[in-house]
């Protein structure tokens, strides 16, 4: 079984399938999660964290739902 969630740096390099993300977008995680929902599309990231947004996104919904997706026509 996989141990979703964030971790800290010696966690991680303890797990091979760990995903780094940069700073940016582990703000932009916290921010989607905690913000009221009429607020959720009143901020700005780095196109590179969209990146990493997408592919967390993706490897959190394959995993929960058990299933693939098409991510590409969802963002």
């Amino acid at each position: 079984m996989k141990s979703n969630g964030l971790k800290c740096e010696n966690c991680a390099k303890l797990d091979k399938s760990v995903i780094r993300i940069s700073e940016a977008t582990l703000y932009a995680i916290k921010y989607i999660i905690m913000a009221p929902a009429k607020k959720l599309f009143s901020f700005n990231v780095p196109e590179s964290s969209i990146e990493e947004l997408k592919l967390v996104s993706k490897v959190y919904m394959e995993e929960k739902l058990e299933k693939t997706y098409k991510f590409e026509k969802m963002f």
